[in-house]
């Protein structure tokens, strides 16, 4: 049928374009895929595949009945994963050009109408600023933590294994296990005081001790590319006492009075808030499970100018810490509109992309032969 001809037309032109911007991906010299990373990911592609299957043996005889052997499997993957990364990678590249690709209101409105039904409701939300009261560590904490920092360093220096160190001492639960490896990133990507030691130090070298608010870390880069590096810390902490702990109740209950006889939450959080804390939040109602225990239920049932909290939590293991909310709305579930600045600005950036792969693609195809045979 007609419809089943455009369906391949824009499928067979698809598969062209995404085979065009692979090519430029590979003539691009600063593009550059990890071998290392390439396989870790096809060995965790294959590990979950095997356990979806109930084990090696199952997932084996799957890829038998098919025709596959195992390494023949691996080696597709592979390839394909290949071909992803060297597509995104080229896509990452050229998003800079994003700023240069004007969307009009009109195109923004026509969209919406034509996705309006898909788009479906705004789901109940709350919106709300808060107070981040943290436990200060003692002096005597902070001197117990250099020294141990100092003196993991040495060992490291000394020539004992980074990553079995990092297994050790580390406080980082997210990274110890893995050897302390935090994986590649950017500029952006973390704090600034730990940029400024992992961007300017050079592959194989141990750092001096680097103090964040997350505590004193020391980094090892193993490997630098194009604008990113991947490095492994040993991040050691100096954890609050019990009467550290109780300071922080009462100045979180102090926040809670002063917000009770009017003090501006602004004010509040200049004084008594954690800078690396966010202070404006908004969630929906089927979001607010993102947050930690304690946060959900008086949320959802709170009323605009409520004054919450305060809330103890833990931001991360055996780190508490004490919220003090302020809500500033709460909306009930209703139709999406262009007056929502979030899907605003969504529907624009999506454009954005589609009107900057079409611009790509037919850069590409000036410059290309494409020879089509069916």
């Amino acid at each position: 049928s007609e419809a089943f001809l455009r369906l391949q037309r824009e499928l067979l032109n698809q598969m062209v374009g995404e085979q065009l911007i692979v090519q430029a991906a590979l003539r691009d010299t600063t593009i550059i895929v990890e071998e290392a990373d390439l396989e870790e990911s096809i060995t965790q592609d294959l590990q979950q595949r095997a356990q979806s299957f109930g084990g090696q043996a199952a997932f084996q005889q799957a890829l038998a009945q098919q025709g596959w052997t195992p390494a023949a499997y691996r080696e597709f993957l592979r390839g394909q994963a290949r071909q992803q990364r060297l597509y995104s990678l080229f896509m990452s590249k050229r998003a800079r050009d994003l700023t240069t690709v004007v969307v009009e209101s009109s195109e923004i409105e026509a969209f919406f109408e034509a996705q309006r039904n898909a788009i479906g409701q705004r789901p109940p939300s709350v919106r709300f600023k808060q107070v981040v009261v943290v436990p200060t560590p003692s002096d005597s904490s902070l001197q117990a933590a250099r020294a141990e920092v100092d003196r993991i360093r040495q060992l490291a220096v000394e020539g004992e294994d980074f990553e079995e160190l990092a297994r050790r001492f580390s406080q980082d639960p997210g990274s110890a296990p893995n050897g302390g490896d935090l994986g590649w990133f950017r500029r952006g990507d973390m704090v600034p005081a730990f940029e400024e030691v992992a961007f300017n130090l050079i592959a194989g070298a141990i750092s001096e001790p680097v103090q964040t608010p997350f505590g004193l870390h020391i980094i090892k880069v193993d490997r630098r590319r194009s604008g990113e590096v991947r490095a492994r810390h040993i991040l050691v902490t100096a954890e609050p006492s019990a009467a550290d702990q109780e300071r922080a109740a009462e100045r979180a209950a102090e926040v809670k009075a002063k917000l009770d006889a009017g003090v501006p939450i602004e004010e509040l959080i200049r004084e008594y808030g954690d800078p690396e804390a966010p202070d404006s939040l908004e969630y929906q109602f089927d979001q607010l499970k993102e947050l930690p225990p304690g946060f959900a239920e008086p949320l959802l049932q709170s009323r605009e100018g409520q004054i919450i909290g305060p809330i103890a939590y833990e931001a991360r293991a055996g780190q508490s810490r004490f919220a003090v909310i302020k809500v500033l709305a709460v909306q009930e579930g209703r139709p999406w509109s262009l007056e929502d600045t979030e899907l605003h600005a969504q529907i624009r950036q999506r454009i954005q992309q589609e009107k900057l792969q079409e611009r790509i693609l037919e850069e590409l195809r000036a410059k290309t032969y494409v020879q089509i045979r069916m």
